[in-house]
């Protein structure tokens, strides 16, 4: 009987073993000489939560800065104000180290649930999806459909030209929808680039998700948001960084994510456009999210203190003004290493 008991205790601490990864992180952002006479800038910093746990936390830099929480969200970021321009180029490195295991349901201490109810200004709750969710009686209690759905009406896609040698363009069908082609996407894309404005992809605009159906990760997670909430299921959004499978390398961009709550109290993870990329992973990406992955910030419409243009749609690349104007006057890198 003891053997028999010392057996399954074995079973069952191997089946608790959930796959984790543990490495070093870095957010490099290098400004150049300037002579703007008010120069600020924001940095979202990640913190140990339910779901990591960061250490090793330094920041290098010549600069004087602040770490600022945002109220709404709990996010931590970097402010730094330089006033009287920059005579000579400058870093900022902010250095950490990341452990992250895979995750399913969580609960989560603190969470305002009415907050994760709202419109955002790029999620609109009702409305139109009222009408998709009466259209395909969907129900509070089968979230599953919703995410089915999301994943069925979206392509994963980022195309800038009508090239051959743009993967995004070559990837997308001919037609996506009726009166949506390939080439209307670029063509949107570029429209919207010249005159400015967000109704195109990556810019988690669930009205340009659900009339487009091409988008990236912050397009897909962004409509389901929008029918989550019209179902009266509160709904986050979360951004960071894949990590690669490799042990060390550069980082090209952001990847974003959700999760919803339940009756349980518990939140459940879903990445819909990871799903779109690995069919066989559908499955997996409701309900659970993997390690390979360290989260800056959640939520949208963030308040940032001194930023004057107004709020934050979502927060992982640096901010910038110059004499209060929004700046890209800076470039950024990211890489990590496994330890």
């Amino acid at each position: 009987m003891r053997l028999l008991l010392f057996i399954l205790a074995i079973a069952l601490c191997s089946c608790s073993q959930l796959p984790e990864r543990n490495f070093e992180f870095n957010y490099k952002v290098s400004l150049p000489a300037n002579s703007a006479q008010n120069i600020k800038i924001w940095i979202p910093v990640p913190t140990t939560s339910e779901v990591q746990s960061i250490s090793e936390l330094s920041i290098e830099t010549d600069l004087a800065y602040e770490i600022k929480k945002e109220q709404k969200h709990g996010n931590t970021y970097l402010y730094s104000a330089i006033n009287g321009g920059l005579t000579k180029s400058t870093d900022i490195n902010i250095r950490f180290t990341v452990n992250r295991k895979q995750v399913g349901n969580i609960d989560f201490d603190g969470v305002n649930l009415s907050d994760n109810l709202c419109s955002n200004r790029l999620v609109p709750v009702g409305g139109r999806y009222d009408s998709i969710i009466a259209a395909n009686a969907f129900s509070s209690k089968d979230m599953k459909a919703v995410y089915n759905f999301v994943l069925d009406e979206m392509h994963y896609g980022k195309p800038k030209t009508k090239n051959e040698s743009d993967i995004y363009y070559t990837s997308l069908p001919d037609v996506i929808k009726e009166g949506i082609t390939k080439d209307s996407v670029v063509s949107l894309y570029k429209q919207t680039n010249k005159y400015g404005g967000e109704y195109t992809f990556g810019n988690g605009n669930s009205d340009y998700a659900c009339d487009i159906s091409v988008g990236n990760c912050t397009d897909f997670h962004s409509y389901f948001m929008s029918l989550s909430r019209s179902l009266d299921v509160p709904a986050r959004f979360h951004i960071g960084f894949s990590i690669p499978q490799a042990n060390e390398g550069n980082i090209g961009g952001y990847h974003c994510w959700a999760d919803f709550h339940q009756n349980n109290n518990t939140w459940t993870p879903i990445d819909i456009s990871e799903a779109d990329k690995d069919a066989t992973k559908a499955e997996f990406y409701f309900g659970n999210i993997d390690e390979n992955r360290v989260e800056f910030t959640q939520g949208r419409d963030l308040e940032l203190e001194n930023y004057k243009n107004g709020l934050v749609n979502f927060f992982i690349y640096p901010l910038m003004e110059e004499d209060g104007k929004i700046s890209t006057n800076y470039s950024k890198d990211f890489s990590y290493k496994e330890i």
